[in-house]
């Protein structure tokens, strides 16, 4: 079973959390806590694999939760719920380290495939906040507004390929969403990682931040 530790400071919020949570297949939620210091301290005495964690709390809000749990508890993903599409919020909770930033408007099935994505180690983004890293302007460039595509001449293509990259999608994946062959998915990706001079998705995820993307 895949522990799971809901923190927001709504109560409302966090119950119908909880009794959600609990109805999908290998999940169990062990305790709901309303600020970031009564995560670190349930995970001094309890055992728990993602912390699902609101952004805005009292005390300690996600961002530093999520930078303190990564220091203390290395082994237990944090993963923000929350309604904020902000680029300079993103920014942040990649910086701290997230292993998933989910939007509250999610349907059921996709809070399930991301609780359950980032228990086994791997990373999960919202589509919205893909398409922020994927079209952020950058600030580095002459007027400030080229995006990614014009700046380093990435094709359409490749920017749709990157965007599933960036949710940990497998080449048979992302060639079932987009019509193509695993084989053209592949040579895609090469050429991503080529350009951008990285050689995975979470290489994609620091490329995005060390070029200090803003809105």
């Amino acid at each position: 079973m895949i522990r799971v530790l809901i923190a927001d400071d709504h109560v409302i919020v966090a119950e119908s959390l909880s009794i959600l949570i609990d109805t999908m297949d290998g999940i169990e939620v062990v305790g709901t806590v309303n600020n970031g210091w009564q995560v670190l301290t349930f995970l001094e005495t309890n055992d728990a694999d993602v912390v699902l964690t609101d952004l805005h709390m009292p005390l300690m809000n996600g961002i530093e939760t999520t930078i303190r749990v990564r220091e203390k508890y290395p082994k237990v993903a944090v993963m923000l719920l929350t309604m904020s599409e902000e680029t300079s919020v993103i920014k942040e909770a990649l910086v701290a380290g997230v292993d998933g930033y989910i939007m509250k408007r999610a349907e059921r099935k996709e809070l399930e495939q991301a609780i359950k994505t980032v228990a086994s180690g791997q990373k999960f983004f919202s589509e919205a906040v893909v398409m922020r890293l994927a079209q952020m302007p950058n600030p580095n460039t002459t007027n400030g507004k080229d995006n990614i595509a014009e700046h380093i001449s990435l094709t359409p293509r490749e920017i749709e390929v990157m965007q599933l990259v960036i949710q940990d999608l497998s080449n048979n994946e992302i060639a079932e969403k987009i019509f193509i062959s695993p084989t053209t998915v592949e040579t895609h990706r090469r050429n991503l990682m080529k350009k951008l001079g990285v050689s995975s998705a979470l290489g994609l995820m620091r490329w995005a931040m060390k070029h200090g993307f803003d809105k």
